[in-house]
């Protein structure tokens, strides 16, 4: 499991790192002592376990885990218990009392390996969580057009809507990766199964017309005809 530790004290940075280290399965992939820093990273890499403090610079750990739109498995370490509510309320998988042992952290991690090996499989959820506008939207995978860059920003084009959010496409690929999209440009993944038909370097899905990136084509072709 591919985790991260966002914690601002050095030494529990250290605690948690070696902590880590001695637990088999566990793969420490960064340390980050801020809510934005850890966001940044998540917005292009996949975590898997997020070993989250509560009391951070800036944005609180609460705050942080409620504004992701699909976080990874979290455990709250902290030294105030008045926030255990609030984490289970979040559907956290354990919180760490500070200071915690060796035993008790393995306790933890367990939790998470034994709700990790029982997700259900990406490959079967045709929902996603999609936030804008203050409001959260669930779409069907399937009724996804195609997703495309603009700066910070993506706008996911749907059959009956456009949303546009905050974020990179390397996350969307992320998200999507296990129904059957396909990067086509460097900024444009479409849906294979939504494509009308392509003529020479262009994608047609109903209205819209697509680039297609020589880098791309190949792989896309042979998706297509597979």
């Amino acid at each position: 499991m591919n985790c991260i530790i966002v914690e601002d004290e050095p030494a529990a940075q250290s605690i948690l790192e070696n902590h880590i280290s001695l637990c088999p399965g566990l793969n420490c992939c960064g340390i980050f002592r801020d809510a934005l820093s850890a966001q940044e990273y998540l917005d292009s890499n996949t975590v898997d376990l997020m070993f989250l403090d509560i009391n951070l610079p800036g944005m609180s750990g609460v705050s942080f885990l409620r504004s992701l739109i699909h976080p990874p498995l979290v455990i709250f370490t902290t030294a105030y218990t008045e926030y255990a509510i609030d984490g289970f309320d979040l559907e956290i998988i354990d919180f760490l009392l500070k200071p915690f042992s060796f035993e008790r952290f393995c306790k933890a991690v367990n939790k998470a390996k034994e709700k990790f090996n029982a997700k259900e499989p990406p490959s079967a959820l045709n929902k996603i969580s999609v936030k804008t506008d203050k409001r959260i939207y669930q779409i069907s995978i399937d009724t996804i057009l195609f997703v495309e860059a603009c700066g910070d920003y993506v706008s996911i084009v749907c059959t009956d809507k456009k949303l546009v959010v905050h974020g990179t496409l390397k996350s969307w690929e992320e998200k999507l990766k296990a129904s059957n999209f396909q990067k086509v440009h460097r900024t444009t993944i479409v849906n294979l199964e939504r494509i009308d038909h392509i003529e020479g370097n262009q994608i047609y899905i109903g209205q819209h017309k697509l680039p297609i990136a020589e880098p791309y084509k190949p792989q896309l072709l042979e998706k297509i005809f597979k």
